[in-house]
């Protein structure tokens, strides 16, 4: 079905490549040299900006470790959000309301953005992440396969991240696909130029310093330093508590 619907009150630019099902909500912008792929619904009053590139399909060539779907999910992006210039979005990409992906961004097959998130310049984000409410993700990092990143977390620039401590064999076929993304819990921080390696975790409240290496499970409401990351100390009990107040939880739920 290549039904397309433009709400009247939809601006467009010049050179806006719509390829197949498109629906625009009220007051939506769209910049000039943008491109839609088949099946993509914007909600209301998002504005996309030049060359943004939305619903790519992955394409595969060559050599690769896992195996991706180019049957063509649809995209769904909420109301009042941003897509910068130059962003590339793929298939089966899901934002909530009041998102900003910023310019030159890119955001894989399979990307989940709850409300309110801010994703940086350049920042990438490989396939089937899930990025949770109010979360900050600053300019130049990336988010590997799989990774889930919780709610009410920021991620410095240049941070990184990977999700298999077996790609030397995986690459030739001499062991199963299999991936173990890190995971980050509410209120974390993550500091610029950190790595977060296969199967770590980051605690809720847990800050990461800038540089460090995690290769293995971060407490909650402590600090990480060093390579590989160690414990420094605990965050300090009155940032904790003024934290937790302000979203409404208890002192018990910061485990």
């Amino acid at each position: 079905m290549n039904r397309v619907d433009i709400h009247p009150s939809a601006k467009l630019g010049a050179n806006v490549d719509i390829m197949g099902a498109l629906t625009l909500g009220a007051n939506v912008e769209v910049g000039a040299n943008v491109t839609f792929y088949p099946d993509v619904h914007i909600g209301a009053g998002t504005r996309i900006l030049a060359g943004a590139v939305i619903g790519r399909p992955p394409i595969a060539r060559g050599k690769l470790v896992r195996e991706i779907d180019s049957s063509g999910q649809p995209v769904h992006i909420g109301a009042n959000c941003v897509i910068g210039a130059n962003a590339v979005l793929y298939d089966n990409v899901i934002t909530g309301d009041n998102v900003m992906i910023s310019d030159l961004a890119s955001v894989r097959e399979g990307a989940r953005l709850d409300d309110e998130v801010v994703l940086g310049r350049r920042s990438t984000l490989l396939y089937n992440v899930s990025v949770g409410a109010r979360t900050i993700v600053h300019d130049g990092a990336h988010l590997t396969g799989g990774m889930v990143v919780e709610s009410d977390v920021l991620i410095g620039p240049m941070a990184v991240s990977y999700n298999d401590n077996g790609v030397h064999l995986r690459r030739y076929e001499l062991s199963p696909f299999k991936i173990s993304p890190p995971v980050v819990r509410r209120f974390a921080l993550i500091g610029t130029g950190a790595l977060l390696g296969a199967g770590s975790e980051v605690g809720q409240g847990a800050i990461v310093a800038p540089g460090a290496v995690v290769t293995r499970k971060v407490p909650a409401w402590t600090i990480a330093v060093g390579v590989p990351a160690r414990h420094l100390r605990d965050v300090a009990d009155e940032d904790r508590q003024k934290i937790l107040r302000k979203f409404g939880l208890a002192d018990e739920d910061s485990a």
